[in-house]
């Protein structure tokens, strides 16, 4: 979601998520206020306490994405669902010809990913509490198990009562940050996920397909061999619901690897009312693709510049490792900047992201995009 050397460049100017910058804060109070633990120490207790306490809860916040990751991965297993994917930061590995093989991705937002293939309906359910809260109870868990250790530890040494305070707190941290339906960067927690779920049906059912679909297209079916149909939800649109979105993102999609450019441009259209509504992951994706079709209609230059804004390109520096960002600044190059070099050497690029993305059919629709754009370029007459 990936060239190594060129993600470590973009990664090292991105801001530091809220979540992090909360954990940071949260560490330092553990720092101070563990001063008295540490009043045997020779050395200056509150610079100690502050050291230890903030690195503390940094490495139990880490562990803890991956225990809450995990949570979702066997509650997953217990109710039926199939394995996809299983992401901690930038690292993903999914199933592939029965072998688990590491790739990349991340989406702005999100510290890591558990994603699995639902059971089918039956009486119309299926099985969703569960897998959206078994992180969360699984944190608890975990930070229920430190603080055990603590009350009951007669003989633990103040560092240990220290690590062990650091990481029930960390836990507490991340289950409260997921287990109160909220926004978190722009994007939903699991709770609000379950929230909408349960409020209404066409939103489990925006979910149900959502899962699906990534676990099928994981494995490499394209899709425009899904039939739209699938793709549809009943009712009005509502944009202000993230698992909706992701569905009318979906058709959008479809219409792509279709090459239906018109339709696509048309269901890209229908968001611009909404955008505020939309988290920022979603806008900024948004922006990117209206100003892939400026670019390859007619690439007014002005309008191009009011497009490509210095925000704009700090969130493709920041997500340059997806394969839809290399084709965006292929149709910047060729088309604009009118460098057929660079456009050549972002293609490249495109080729060996592509290879490291998890999911293989949206990788493979980039690709054809990306000769799309080398044919176009080579033959400008070529139409959209």
């Amino acid at each position: 979601m990936v060239k190594n050397k060129i993600e470590k460049k973009k990664h090292q100017g991105s801001k530091m998520p809220p979540v992090i910058l909360c954990s940071g804060i949260i560490g330092a109070m553990i720092g101070f206020l563990s001063g008295p633990i540490l009043e045997n120490y020779s050395i200056e207790v509150n610079i100690t306490a502050l050291i230890i306490g903030t690195s503390a809860f940094f490495i139990s916040y880490l562990i803890h994405i991956l225990l809450h990751e995990a949570g979702h991965l066997i509650f997953g297993l217990l109710t039926g669902y199939q394995y996809v994917s299983f992401r901690v930061g930038t690292v993903t590995w999914i199933k592939e010809e029965g072998k688990f093989k590491q790739k990349r991705m991340n989406l702005p937002g999100t510290a890591g990913q558990c994603l699995m293939s639902p059971p089918d309906y039956k009486n119309g359910d299926f099985p969703f509490v569960l897998y959206n809260l078994g992180g969360v109870l699984i944190n608890l868990l975990f930070s229920i198990f430190a603080v055990s250790l603590i009350l009951n530890g007669i003989f633990l040494s103040p560092i240990t009562i220290l690590l062990c305070s650091a990481f029930a707190l960390a836990g507490l941290f991340t289950a409260v940050t997921n287990g109160i339906p909220m926004n978190i960067g722009g994007m939903p927690n699991d709770s609000y996920n379950l929230y909408l779920m349960l409020k209404e049906k066409e939103s489990k059912h925006a979910f149900f397909m959502q899962l699906k679909i990534i676990g099928l297209m994981t494995t490499g079916t394209r899709l425009k061999n899904i039939p739209l149909k699938q793709l549809h939800l009943e009712g009005e649109k509502d944009y202000s619901n993230s698992l909706k979105v992701c569905m009318y993102l979906m058709e959008y999609n479809w219409y792509m690897d279709q090459l239906k450019f018109d339709e696509a441009e048309n269901c890209l259209a229908a968001f611009r009312p909404y955008s505020k509504e939309l988290p920022a992951v979603y806008r900024n994706e948004l922006d990117c693709e209206h100003l892939f079709f400026e670019l390859i209609n007619e690439s007014d230059p002005f309008v191009v510049k009011n497009l490509y804004t210095k925000e704009l390109q700090q969130y493709i520096k920041i997500t340059t490792h997806l394969p839809n960002k290399k084709r965006l600044m292929m149709a910047y190059e060729a088309f604009h900047q009118k460098n057929h070099q660079t456009t050549h050497e972002y293609y490249e690029e495109l080729l060996n992201t592509a290879a490291n993305y998890p999911v293989k059919a949206e990788a493979d629709m980039e690709r054809m995009l990306g000769e799309w754009i080398i044919e176009k370029m080579s033959y400008p007459t070529i139409g959209v």
